[in-house]
This record gives C-alpha cells, sequence and structure tokens, in this order.
C-alpha cells in the first residue's frame, strides 16, 4: 500500500482533531471517500459549497485551511 500525499495538510490536522476521518468528513460533505480523497490531495478543486462547510466545521479561517505552503506571491509568505 503507497503512502498518499495530501496538499492540504491543515485540513488533515484539523480531521484528527474533531476525531474525523475521510469517510465521516465526506459524508458531512455530501461526497464520496474517492472524492475527498482528490480534492485533499489537490487533483480536483473544492467547490464553494464544500468550503464553507470546511471554515463551519472547523471554524479556522481559509488561509489556514488551505495553506499548501507553496510561496504565491513570490515574496516569500506562503498561503
Amino acid at each position: 500500500m503507497r503512502a498518499v500525499n495530501y496538499k492540504y495538510r491543515n485540513i488533515i490536522g484539523e480531521m484528527a482533531r474533531h476525531g474525523d476521518n475521510l469517510k465521516t468528513l465526506s459524508a458531512k460533505l455530501g461526497m464520496s471517500y474517492q472524492t475527498l480523497s482528490a480534492r485533499l490531495q489537490g487533483k480536483r478543486n473544492f467547490e464553494l459549497p464544500e468550503i464553507y462547510t470546511l471554515l463551519r466545521l472547523y471554524d479556522q479561517p481559509l488561509e489556514v485551511l488551505f495553506a499548501d505552503g507553496t510561496d504565491v506571491a513570490g515574496n516569500g509568505a506562503t498561503f
């Protein structure tokens, strides 16, 4: 079994803190386990209703939940 590389590690962390796993969170978001996994890996984009639900469930700002460690501004800042 190969390790999965998730792009949105802060969401994974919040899932752990709140006792969620892919199965429970995918049910809360109204999607399949596979779809959630693809979104967390960055293979598919999250849709606005899903983002809103994540923000509400985990009570974290967008910049925190969706930080991926890349420098989007080109000035050393990460989002």
